[in-house]
């Protein structure tokens, strides 16, 4: 399995927004992934309200 990472925040995802910034998703399946975890830190920190979770998932399914 190849580990790759997705941002929760409250029930929504951090995904690509239409305008190619940072949007929210309802579905884990639209989230946007990131290849390192410090990558998704980074986006967290700047995007995702406090208490957002750092989600390992399999980036071969993405």
């Amino acid at each position: 399995m190849t580990t790759a990472y997705v941002v929760k925040t409250g029930e929504q995802y951090l995904c690509t927004g239409e305008d190619g910034d940072i949007g929210l998703a309802p579905e884990i399946k639209e989230a946007k992934t990131f290849f390192s975890y410090e990558d998704a830190e980074k986006a967290a920190s700047t995007h995702a309200d406090a208490g957002y979770e750092i989600v390992a998932v399999d980036a071969k399914e993405r």
